[in-house]
């Protein structure tokens, strides 16, 4: 039996409620995690900055002309992921051999209150020689932030003595000119990273 003009139009209505309601919950959930937006490829990003590395030199856009740059972000007290995410970098540029010549590791603290330029030092420096470890005042990395569509937080745990650093977690390959190439998550591969890579530099 078919239901009736104003059954119809009844559940019509409640169901255009339940999708609205549940698209309404899924962006509520993504921005309350933090939730990175996706980049496409082509995308310029990054724009002017100013930022200190771990020499206590002055770094800005414009620095390392001609290089393409392949860029993490967090800080030196995260127990896992950032530690897992810069050896990643490591392996990748072992694996390209002399093409890592054109590309410079890069990276930038979420958190400049506790990363000092001689903290950067001695972290970065566990990693590769190769590798910036860029900081600066809360505004300047702030701007940073915002111009890489990068999520950075401060979550204070009731049962810690200090706080941690609630942030998205991607390696970022740019082009010399900062055009946004490759976007590499955490479940990619060196051997992957280092393949899309050269695929990507000139003469290959």
């Amino acid at each position: 039996m078919l239901a009736s003009p104003r059954v119809a139009a009844f559940l019509a209505v409640l169901l255009f409620a339940l999708l609205f309601a549940g698209a309404w919950l899924v962006r509520q959930s993504d921005e309350a995690s933090g939730a990175l937006r996706p980049l496409m490829s082509g995308t310029k990003i990054g724009g002017d900055f100013t930022l200190t590395d771990q020499n206590g030199g002055t770094i800005t856009n414009a620095s390392w002309p001609g290089k393409f740059r392949l860029v993490y972000f967090g800080f030196t007290y995260c127990p896992a992921i950032c530690p897992t995410e810069l050896q990643k970098i490591a392996g990748v540029l072992k694996k390209l051999g002399p093409d890592a010549a054109q590309i410079q590791p890069i990276f930038i603290t979420v958190d400049p209150e506790r990363d000092t330029p001689e903290i950067l030092k001695s972290y970065v420096a566990l990693f590769d020689d190769r590798l910036a470890g860029l900081t600066g005042t809360r505004a300047q990395i702030d701007a940073v932030l915002k111009s890489w569509h990068v999520y950075a937080a401060k979550v204070q745990d009731p049962g810690a003595s200090d706080y941690t650093m609630d942030h998205s977690s991607f390696t970022y390959l740019t082009g010399p000119d900062g055009t946004l190439l490759a976007l590499y998550k955490t479940a990619d591969t060196i051997p992957d990273i280092a393949e899309d890579i050269r695929s990507k530099i000139p003469g290959r």
